[in-house]
């Protein structure tokens, strides 16, 4: 593999030259960076005294450390505010849908029909069932199949004395049978 190919345009070198007016204010914010950690930036301190006796700090210290204190507390308040805002709107959010819910289960949906089963299965009239499966002739004559099925069984057990249809899960409960 042959080594890739020097570009001038990306390098880092002594050639790349940048205005006095951009090296100034560089120099200016990393001097006021410099001040505002105090003198731990400068490599100052007093040799006399380790970092950790309480003589040894000045009042550049108190300023960085202050400083600091300052821009994590004002960050975490930042934080908080966002938190409580996306908590509120969260909060409304799910207080709509849920009248929502509520005014959705106040409509009347009644289609006339009867219930049959533990499913909420809706009996349905002929005619009402010729125009839901008026695209559909074979599922029609399928599903008329398999209700004349149900009604023979239900016909046969009846006869031979061994239809449940009337037991529901709560007589046989209030029965204590389950």
């Amino acid at each position: 593999m042959p080594a890739p190919l020097h570009a001038t345009t990306t390098s880092l070198t002594e050639d790349a030259s940048s205005s006095p007016a951009t090296t100034a204010a560089l120099a200016h914010i990393d001097q006021v960076f410099r001040r505002a950690l105090g003198r731990s930036s400068f490599g100052a301190g007093l040799a006399s005294k380790p970092w950790y006796h309480p003589l040894s700090y000045t009042l550049d210290d108190l300023i960085a450390a202050s400083t600091m204190l300052l821009v994590f507390l004002v960050i975490y308040l930042i934080l908080l505010a966002f938190k409580l805002l996306l908590g509120m709107m969260l909060l409304s959010v799910s207080r709509n849908r849920y009248h929502g819910m509520q005014e959705r289960e106040k409509m009347n949906v009644e289609t006339g029909g009867k219930r049959v089963g533990g499913w909420g299965v809706v009996d349905v009239d002929e005619e009402k069932r010729k125009i839901i499966y008026e695209d559909d002739p074979d599922a029609l004559k399928r599903l008329k199949e398999r209700d004349e099925k149900a009604r023979t069984k239900e016909r046969e057990e009846k006869e031979r004395g061994t239809a449940f249809g009337h037991v529901s899960r709560y007589a046989m409960v209030a029965k204590r049978i389950w």
